[in-house]
């Protein structure tokens, strides 16, 4: 029924007990209803009240509306909630549900959020923030380094950390750099040791995952971005100067520097191999440890929630590759280092191409277009590899150059500068690969004077001297040695006896 006010409940109880007026009556009399008044005095007479205007205020309260008999509710299991939320399109309405359907006389569902919301600022253990299983893997290097032995001396090794924030089941290992085929090393074991891999891939702006920062847009490594295309994951980095973005991941770290680096700062690693080794160990125990304030470990909530949300790894490993921007040569060659050359079509000749290389192959793409591809050159006496199939018809790559139009321009020199040119021709296996050095040589040539061309090409020519670098230096060790002769100078003579005046 609804609330009355006690003075008015008096007023009923006086004109119906005292003055024996009926219930019509008292209601006209009072100004509420008809069912006000016999609720009333229904209530009253059920609670066996002897003398109900005797009653002071508040115990008349109490015997009108009388406190609700409450049954023990049955709480909720906020550990299982906890981790079930944290799988794939499960939400705490349905955990709502599915626990009402249990337990019909339970918690409302503002009662039940805010239950929950007490249960994890109780258990802070896991983040404040709900991570999705197998959403992402947070990644950082840790701030402590670690040493070991290698040819005998001490190196320092660097600790790549990668965390899955559902389960807060942790990955370390060390590394002896921090450059980017450490980096992307680290994220291929990592995965392999999740056995899947997580959707988004969380750095911070460290130079090996972002080329340039910015707060709503950054401009990823190139490296990076392939690597976690080839997993099928996307990197999320963190904004600048905000580590709140990833705190699994510096929590981590720290558990990481605590119970790792300072647990193993006196043990003594022959190699990064044994450093490694004892490293994963720790790791294993970290994860197997229970938790202090939920039920299992990070291992158990791992296997439970997260392993089966995980894509799948692919069948083979991600080959790490570099990327270059370069511009194709007159002799349709991009260089990928100072040693090693390699062809494009010759239609490619001046334009700029990206260079991708890894340990066994060379591609070449314009504009997104690959137009080449090579197995790699380690041979340093072969620096040019050349696919015939891009050079054109009688190996003309630009009209305006050729073997006959070299050996023509070092005739005009001298017959020394001819013989070195024609021999810097023919010891390549195609003509157009000694184009580029030949140029260059008949460059500087034009601004000496034959005769110190013709001594030049003849001692190159007699040490093997066949790079444009070498023939500088040789030039330059020329001029060091040449006397200076000049109208002014004294001479020899100059000090003989009295012949000067």
């Amino acid at each position: 029924m609804r609330r009355i006010e006690m003075e008015k409940a008096k007023e009923i109880l006086r004109l119906s007990l005292e003055m024996g007026l009926s219930q019509r009556e008292v209601a006209s009399g009072t100004g509420c209803s008809l069912g006000m008044v016999n609720a009333v005095l229904t209530r009253v007479k059920e609670a066996g009240v002897a003398d109900p205007l005797s009653l002071e205020t508040k115990e008349l309260g109490s015997v009108i509306y009388p406190p609700r008999k409450q049954g023990k509710k049955a709480e909720p299991e906020f550990s299982r909630i906890d981790r079930e939320i944290k799988k794939k399109g499960v939400t705490l309405f349905l955990l709502w549900e599915e626990y009402k359907l249990s337990h019909p006389d339970g918690w409302m569902y503002s009662q039940f959020c805010t239950k929950y919301r007490e249960y994890r600022k109780k258990n802070s253990v896991y983040m404040r923030k709900s991570y999705k299983a197998g959403e992402r893997m947070q990644v950082d290097w840790a701030g402590v380094t670690m040493k070991y032995q290698e040819g005998g001396s001490e190196k320092t090794a660097y600790i790549f950390v990668a965390v899955l924030p559902a389960s807060s089941y942790l990955y370390a290992q060390p590394f002896a750099d921090m450059k980017m085929a450490s980096w992307i090393e680290g994220h291929v074991k990592a995965f392999e040791f999740f056995g899947g891999v997580p959707r988004l891939l969380v750095p911070d702006n460290t130079k090996t995952a972002v080329a340039k920062a910015s707060r709503f847009e950054a401009e990823l490594n190139k490296t990076y971005k392939e690597m976690a295309g080839y997993y099928g994951a996307a990197v999320v980095p963190t904004r600048p100067y905000s580590a709140t973005d990833k705190a699994p991941a510096e929590t981590a770290v720290q558990i990481v520097e605590r119970r790792i680096i300072a647990k193993l700062r006196h043990s003594r690693f022959l190699c990064i191999e044994d450093l490694s080794e004892a490293v994963r160990k720790e790791v294993e125990a970290i994860n197997s440890q229970p938790l202090q304030k939920l039920e299992g470990s990070r291992l158990s909530v791992f296997l439970e929630t997260e392993r089966n949300e995980l894509m799948k790894l692919p069948s083979s490993r991600y080959e790490y590759a570099q990327f270059k921007q370069a511009k194709a040569g007159f002799d349709y060659h991009v260089a990928l280092d100072k040693a090693h050359y390699y062809s494009v079509p010759y239609q490619f000749a001046g334009k700029e191409v990206h260079i991708r290389s890894t340990l066994r192959t060379v591609e070449v793409f314009y504009e997104s277009e690959r137009i080449a591809c090579h197995v790699r050159n380690t041979d340093p006496r072969k620096r040019y590899v050349t696919d015939p199939a891009h050079m054109p018809e009688n190996h003309r790559a630009v009209v305006d150059w050729s073997p006959g139009r070299f050996l023509s321009w070092a005739q005009k020199t001298g017959e020394h500068t001819r013989k070195y040119i024609t021999w810097l021709l023919e010891r390549k296996d195609h003509p157009e690969q000694a184009y580029r050095t030949c140029a260059g040589i008949l460059r500087i040539g034009s601004t000496l004077t034959p005769r110190q061309m013709e001594e030049a090409c003849r001692t190159a020519l007699a040490h093997n001297i066949y790079s444009y670098a070498y023939f500088t230096e040789l030039l330059k060790t020329q001029k060091q040695q040449e006397p200076i002769i000049h109208s002014n100078l004294r001479g020899k003579d100059y000090y003989k006896g009295d012949t000067h005046v």
